[in-house]
């Protein structure tokens, strides 16, 4: 059997049957390859494909071709297997505290979790820097409901809060800003003010070009219709922990039991036509 982990991050198995792509190679096990050029295999060439948070990174219409790819490198009978934000569920718990919030405009809780969840839904689509919204939320002192934050975007969101409160405003900056990046910010200046362009407006561009953004959302009714027109069927909504490939759990991608990684997600399989 082989098995394909697209856009994998630091989320890929060392397993002989997986082969894992990102967009930076991370040798021996990591594939470096950009996935808007599509996917470097012949066609029915895996029995599973596997992709987690990344379809949403593409533009609807390049999410598109990306699925059509998919398909093409799946085998006939072969499973596709979707891990993405679920829009229904951010729009449900969003709506839910907004009610919650008008019926008792007092309880600060309800008001934090109303914050949160309206930053879930737009930050990662219109941030214009790393991190964005998000990254400001968890750098917070305290952050009295830190527990709803982490049943929304689980164990990575609890690290990145981790090794955050690890650092001090000295640190951070000598770490995230170094020597060689002062450097190159100093030329890039000069470069800029030379050519009169606007260093604000290139920074920006520079950020939505870099692959961090959402640029579309999807829910189970939206996929299921994308996937059929594609040429998928046998559609079904999975738990992490739930596939139709034989000991999922084993491999840990969507997390250990009873630990989801990405709590905010739909899971979705299909079969190949």
């Amino acid at each position: 059997m082989k098995y394909l982990n697209l856009g994998c991050g630091s989320n890929f198995s060392t397993k002989e049957e997986w082969v894992n792509i990102d967009f930076i190679e991370k040798k021996p096990y990591v594939l470096g390859h950009n996935l808007l050029n599509g996917i470097p295999f012949k066609d029915n060439s895996f029995d599973f494909i596997y992709h987690s948070h990344v379809l949403e990174h593409f533009s609807k219409k390049d999410g598109e071709a990306f699925l059509k790819e998919c398909f093409r490198v799946l085998k006939p009978g072969g499973v596709l297997r979707i891990a993405i934000p679920d829009l229904e569920q951010i729009a449900k718990k969003y709506l839910y505290f907004l009610d919650e919030g008008l019926k008792k405009p007092k309880n600060k809780e309800i008001r934090l979790n109303y914050e949160w969840m309206k930053i879930e839904m737009y930050d990662q689509t219109v941030r214009n820097f790393a991190g964005g919204e998000m990254l400001n939320y968890l750098s917070q002192k305290e952050m009295l409901n830190e527990e709803f934050i982490y049943e929304r975007i689980g164990d990575e969101g609890r690290k990145i809060r981790e090794f955050l409160k690890s650092l001090n405003s000295n640190e951070s900056s000598e770490r995230l800003f170094s020597l060689k990046q002062r450097v190159k910010s100093k030329i890039k200046k000069i470069l800029m003010k030379k050519l009169n362009i606007d260093e604000d407006i290139y920074k920006i561009g520079q950020f939505r070009m870099g692959g961090e953004i959402h640029q579309w959302m999807y829910d189970r009714y939206s996929l299921s219709h994308l996937i059929e027109d594609l040429g998928g069927e046998s559609i079904e909504v999975k738990s992490a922990f739930e596939s139709s490939v034989d000991k999922w759990c084993e491999y840990g991608l969507d997390g250990k039991y009873p630990n989801i990684k990405k709590p905010d997600s739909i899971f979705i399989e299909c079969i190949k036509k």
